[in-house]
């Protein structure tokens, strides 16, 4: 396994674990997810942009993927219910988002999306990500991992191309914030399976992109 040398290709931080605890609660309001991946994927997906300090939700949107991006879901138009208005407006939230701000360098104009998951092991080898290697098509994509329960899996990784072998591979912690420039390089994640079979097994965790 080689290193990436150059930091603006993947950042690594961990955020202050009290703002992790505040947002935590929410994952168990997430809602069933209608599409493909809705068997071991909840999820929610909001817009926002953050002014004066403050997440201001834009309006509604359905999240859609070229199929040369996604070859699971491309093309499809997916309607999600929006970020819990009590998640936007706590101060854990914020942080998350103004950690996002600060470390990409984006104006307060343009617009954030947020994917909230919940990823859940349900057979063996349940996949995170069920497109496989890929890009987003933004020009950054954040992983901020939030609560990790009954799991083993799930692990980050991240490639210099497509056909390459993995050159950085990590779990994805309570509190990890990875920032990966998503013009350069490719990501995907370990298969997930569960340490108990007899209890739920999941990752949670945020995705931001701009």
């Amino acid at each position: 396994m080689t290193a990436l040398n150059n930091q603006n290709l993947l950042q690594l931080r961990f955020v202050n674990q009290a703002h992790i605890d505040e947002v935590k609660p929410s994952f168990s309001n997430l809602p069933a997810n209608p599409y493909a991946d809705g068997a071991f994927r909840k999820r929610r997906y909001s817009v926002i942009k953050m002014k004066s300090g403050e997440l201001v939700l834009q309006a509604t949107k359905a999240f859609v993927q070229d199929d040369s991006i996604n070859t699971f879901q491309g093309n499809v138009e997916r309607t999600y219910e929006n970020l819990e208005n009590s998640l936007l407006q706590s101060e854990g939230m914020k942080s998350i988002v103004n950690e996002f701000r600060t470390i990409t360098g984006i104006s307060e104009e343009r617009d954030i999306e947020i994917h909230q998951f919940r990823m859940l092991a349900i057979d063996s080898d349940t996949p995170p990500a069920p497109e496989g290697i890929h890009q987003d098509g933004f020009d950054h994509v954040c992983i901020c991992g939030v609560s990790h329960e009954n799991l083993e899996g799930g692990e980050l990784l991240v490639y210099e191309n497509k056909q390459a072998e993995p050159c950085f591979k990590m779990e994805i912690k309570d509190g990890m914030f990875a920032l990966i420039n998503d013009r350069q390089v490719w990501h995907n994640a370990t298969p997930m399976n569960k340490i108990n079979e007899n209890q739920p097994g999941y990752l949670d965790c945020f995705v931001l992109t701009a």
